[in-house]
């Protein structure tokens, strides 16, 4: 991780909102926690958390739910709130990550 970041709260985009509601349980849970770390220790080893490079500005961050990496959420940084856009296979967020 090049810089460090800080996370006071969370804001949740409708897409991600949406996205969330149709996650299976146990996914739905590993995100909560997921984002717990994050916010708690950001250089958390498990998250892998980078910015993606080559999208326009702001720039979108990406973090693993998972240690297999088959589940990923997107935000953006907007001050200490993470702005989240994506909960999405990897695939998927790799395909359209806002």
């Amino acid at each position: 991780m090049t810089q460090t970041i800080c996370i006071e709260r969370f804001a949740y985009s409708d897409r991600f909102k949406s996205e969330m509601k149709s996650l299976p349980p146990d996914v739905a849970r590993a995100t909560k926690d997921a984002l717990t770390l994050l916010q708690r220790n950001p250089r958390a080893k498990s998250l892998r958390l980078h910015p993606l490079t080559g999208l326009p500005k702001p720039s979108v961050w990406k973090f693993d739910v998972f240690a297999n990496h088959a589940w990923q959420v997107t935000f953006e940084l907007n001050g200490t709130t993470a702005e989240l856009k994506r909960i999405g296979t990897h695939k998927s967020i790799d395909r359209d990550p806002r």
